[in-house]
């Protein structure tokens, strides 16, 4: 029997939907790879937070252009409980603020829908040209505030993002460093 269970999981672990995981400090990453009939590629995500929590990710895609082109751009992502809101709300902004240097913020616009779950989401859309000083903020500070209007939605840390960002760009074949700030 264990020989039987060992073989299967040896199988599905070779199987092309399986996803690889690795830590880093308060970040995650997962490398999922994709197949179609016209294309392979990989998605790789690099992210902290969940649980309840909003998901602050970066996330590239392996047949994509990637740097010093395009760079991935960072996004927060919010899954309200059922019958609830979201606290970022369509059409609103949010100001991602850093602890090493309060006069510098980036702002995202909001896109917000109900899933086909009945469930309401939102997500942070960054303009194309914050996408490198975002990842470079990103980089250098060890925490940033997320806040909506007058209220700060949440506070992600950054301990490990380095690392993150790093491996994930790595594993979907793109460069790993980022330009300094």
């Amino acid at each position: 029997m264990r020989l039987i269970m060992g073989l299967c999981l040896a199988a599905l672990a070779a199987s092309p939907g399986w996803a690889e995981y690795w830590s880093y400090k308060d970040w995650n990453v997962s490398v999922e790879p994709h197949e179609t009939e016209q294309d392979s590629y990989l998605i790789c995500r690099a992210w902290t937070g969940g649980d309840g929590d909003p998901v602050l990710e970066v996330s590239a895609f392996s047949g994509d252009a990637g740097p010093p082109d395009f760079y991935p751009m960072a996004k927060v992502q919010e899954y309200a409980p059922r019958h609830h809101p979201t606290l970022m709300q369509q059409g609103g902004t949010v100001d991602f603020l850093f602890d090493f240097d309060r006069s510098f913020s980036v702002e995202a616009g909001i896109n917000s829908w109900i899933s086909e779950e009945g469930l309401a989401e939102a997500e942070t859309a960054l303009r194309f040209q914050d996408h490198l000083p975002m990842l470079q903020a990103m980089q250098q500070g060890r925490w940033v505030e997320i806040w909506t209007g007058s209220n700060m939605f949440y506070e992600a840390s950054l301990s490990g993002f380095t690392a993150a960002y790093g491996k994930m760009m790595d594993e979907c074949g793109f460069s790993l460093a980022l330009p300094a700030r």
